[in-house]
């Protein structure tokens, strides 16, 4: 038996019988207004802007390891303040774009753009080997991108930060 990017092929009778699995049912899709966080459970392509009313709990958060969420070029947007990002309320301590959840081999791939979260756009915490790539992080109270000091063989490669930080005094956080 040959398997090859989700297809096997079986030699039966010197007959070759070829079976593919779709590309589009190989990938959870999301868009929209997110109420609630969302597990990430199989690799998860964005398929629309979304936007995340989750109060003060993660956008997304992965709850197996070997799994991907994909930006596909759109944004993933929290309930920060457009103009200041930490107006208002301040950081809250569970409102993140996406957190890593203690899982391994996992990955956060744009391109696309993760802001206003009043906390870290992207939280790679307890986890080991994560890539955190292509992304644009922008506008989030927190880090842009944080990776915990309990977190081990973090790729974060290519992202660009802007505007990311905290405004009340003696909270350093920035970019990545």
């Amino acid at each position: 038996m040959w398997w090859w990017n989700r297809s096997s092929m079986v030699i039966v009778a010197g007959v070759a019988l070829v079976f593919s699995e779709s590309p589009a049912s190989a990938a959870d899709r999301v868009s929209g207004l997110i109420t609630r966080t969302y597990v990430i459970v199989e690799d998860t392509d964005v398929i629309g802007d979304v936007t995340c009313d989750v109060g003060s709990n993660p956008c997304f958060s992965f709850g197996g390891s070997n799994l991907e969420l994909r930006l596909n070029g759109f944004t993933i947007t929290g309930k920060a303040d457009a103009a200041t990002g930490c107006g208002g309320p301040g950081n809250l301590p569970g409102e993140f774009g996406v957190t890593t959840n203690g899982q391994n081999n996992v990955g956060v791939r744009g391109p696309g753009l993760i802001q206003r979260f009043r906390n870290h756009g992207v939280f790679v915490t307890g986890s080991t080997s994560v890539k955190v790539e292509a992304l644009t992080v922008s506008t989030n109270c927190g880090s842009g991108i944080l990776v915990a000091a309990n977190a081990f063989g973090t790729l974060v490669e290519g992202n660009a930060a802007v505007r990311n930080g905290s405004s009340a005094p003696g909270f350093s956080c920035g970019g990545i």
